[in-house]
């Protein structure tokens, strides 16, 4: 099974459901997923269309969605006995679906103007009782039939508009942008009109589970007057991982001006623990150039306005030679490079169909640092300055579904002990840090689990600061808060 981007467009404007998780790039790259998703049911409409079930209506349907779908990858749908059918990547199930056949409800709906913006809610917004109601009608649902016609006579009229019912109200109402669908119930009555109109709706949030953000939402759609179907839908709230805060670093590293005049280049700086070291850094009198691909947040730059030091936006990508040397030109000389910058982390395996995917992620993972490495390493190394290459804590324990970030940071490391042999004058130090409250890591589960940027930063910068670099070896910092630093990765003491 495999989605374009036409066909997320032709969902989003048939169903309404316009959420930037599924339209806009740079919105869906400052999320966990580093990239736009396909909608849920949609994916649901392209694997029921792959496994090709008996036509004839659908009373009752029951849908788990399990993982992410991305438009231009290929997945595995099979059916299942049930009947049922689900949908993988590799060898993890992306959702799984059931349903029960039954008389086709066939109403005939008129569309309806959406929405033009999702709300944004916050869990506070989404209290049990919370309700919404009005009128829902799909626009062009023709051009969606014509795309998955044998998805369209399994379902029927009703249970697909009930769907795309679904998908619009909790994409864009309950709880609207922050969502993340992940299941669907849906019972169907055999109801019908003579004339378009309009589906009426109603829907009411029925429990908030604020630990793990999962909201359970209950709704009804009728049409000429009788009911349609009932549904019931769970959606995760998802909450952005916080800026970092230049107070919560100064807690750790006081200001000072030991680095007044003193210039820095920090890849990914925008956010996460790239946008922490930067704040660190401008707390310490530096001018630091934040490199980013979408924008700075306005919220960052004020962190810094205080500071003794300066944040200045460097938009551009890292992993293009031409970024890097723009800025080697415009500053001369550079006394530290913080190499934080890396691709999405989605999971993968080491099965054949990821491998295409797993050399992608090890190439961009290695550009992100040679690129800006290769263009500014010469005015390092003119002022004999340092550079910081993010690696993380993985290596010493890989997680089962990053084999490919595994992969990538032992290459970076690598890396960067060759070019400590080669270019002496600078000192260069690698530190992994464990999880940290990132959106690179901002899921219910992480998330728990997650530490605080702004203590590692603190430490990184001190380090930076206070630590002598051997000529030649690189200094890593296994755990960076416990100040523990060794030569070539061996075990480090206290």
């Amino acid at each position: 099974m495999l989605l374009s981007e036409s066909d997320v467009e032709l969902f989003a404007q048939v169903s309404g459901d316009v959420n930037p998780l599924h339209r806009s790039p740079e919105h869906a790259r400052a999320t966990p997923f580093g990239g736009v998703l396909a909608h849920g049911v949609l994916a649901l409409l392209a694997t029921l269309e792959e496994v090709r079930p008996e036509p004839g209506g659908t009373a009752r349907l029951e849908v788990e969605f399990r993982g992410p779908v991305y438009p231009g990858v290929r997945y595995r749908a099979s059916a299942a006995a049930g009947p049922a059918c689900e949908l993988r990547d590799g060898d993890r199930v992306c959702l799984s679906a059931r349903w029960r056949p039954g008389p086709a409800a066939e109403p005939v709906v008129s569309g309806v103007p959406p929405l033009g913006a999702a709300a944004v809610r916050t869990f506070d917004d989404l209290a049990p009782g919370t309700r919404v109601s009005g009128e829902y009608g799909p626009r062009g649902l023709d051009a969606l039939v014509r795309r998955f016609p044998h998805t369209a006579a399994l379902l029927g009229p009703g249970a697909l508009v009930t769907l795309l019912w679904s998908s619009y109200t909790a994409g864009m109402l309950l709880p609207g942008e922050r969502c993340l669908l992940s299941g669907i119930s849906v019972r169907c009555h055999p109801v019908g009109g003579p004339e378009p109109a309009p589906l009426a709706f109603a829907a009411e949030v029925l429990a908030l589970d604020r630990r793990f953000g999962l909201l359970t939402t209950g709704g009804t759609l009728t049409a000429a007057g009788g009911p349609l179907a009932e549904v019931e839908f769970e959606a995760i709230v998802r909450t952005p991982a916080p800026l970092p805060s230049a107070a919560a670093i100064a807690a750790h590293l006081p200001p000072s001006e030991r680095l007044t005049g003193r210039s820095a280049v920090v890849t990914g700086g925008s956010r996460g623990l790239g946008a922490a070291v930067a704040l660190a850094l401008a707390g310490q009198g530096c001018a630091v150039q934040v490199g980013h691909r979408g924008a700075v947040p306005d919220r960052l730059l004020a962190e810094a306005a205080d500071l003794p030091g300066a944040l200045r936006p460097a938009r551009g990508d890292a992993a293009d030679p031409g970024w890097s040397r723009g800025l080697a030109a415009d500053l001369g000389e550079l006394d530290f490079l913080v190499c934080s910058a890396a691709p999405p982390i989605r999971p993968l395996g080491v099965v054949p169909e990821h491998l295409d995917r797993f050399g992608e992620f090890l190439d961009a993972s290695v550009r992100l640092v040679t690129a800006p490495l290769a263009e500014l390493l010469p005015p390092l190394d003119r002022r004999g300055g340092r550079c910081l290459v993010v690696s993380s804590a993985a290596l010493e324990d890989p997680p089962r579904d990053w084999p490919h970030y595994v992969t990538a940071k032992a290459a970076l490391e690598g890396l960067v002990s060759w070019f400590a042999k080669h270019h002496p004058r600078v000192g260069f130090v690698v530190a992994r840090p464990g999880l940290l409250r990132t959106e690179q890591t901002n899921t219910p589960g992480a998330a728990e689990r997650a530490a605080a940027v702004e203590p590692v930063a603190a430490a990184l910068v001190g380090l930076l600061l206070d630590t002598p670099v051997e000529p030649g070896v690189p200094r890593v910092v296994p755990d960076p808060m416990a100040g523990a630093v060794s030569p070539a990765g061996q075990p480090g003491t206290a």
